[in-house]
């Protein structure tokens, strides 16, 4: 079974797109920060990244960095789903901006970790 991990610390955020997740299929972890993100990849390292980018303690644009400054997570795709406008960049694989459609949520997710 796929698994992802789901950053953001919007409790609602965490719990609809959870459900979504494991509704299709998928095994889901979810974190309220970048830090406990990274607690949670060193115990198991998923197969795609979901994250938010303002968050306390730790945002996702240093989550991001954290996971491709690693060798062993550096292979990790990141979906960023975020209310911010973002462009193009090396750190996440692809963005959503929030609200996403579940839908296109999901494609991209699937998308991502098929490679």
């Amino acid at each position: 079974m796929r698994r992802v991990l789901l950053v953001d610390d919007e409790p609602e955020v965490l719990e609809a797109w959870s459900f979504a997740l494991a509704y299709a299929g998928y095994q889901v972890d979810c974190a309220r920060n970048g830090a406990e993100a990274l607690n949670l990849v060193t115990i198991h390292i998923p197969d795609l990244v979901v994250t938010d980018l303002m968050m306390p303690v730790m945002g996702g644009k240093d989550l991001c960095r954290a996971l491709r400054d690693n060798p062993a997570w550096r292979h990790i795709p990141i979906l960023l789903h975020t209310s911010a406008r973002v462009g193009p960049t090396e750190l996440w694989d692809a963005a959503l901006r929030k609200p996403a459609h579940m839908e296109t949520f999901l494609a991209t997710a699937e998308r991502l970790i098929r490679g």
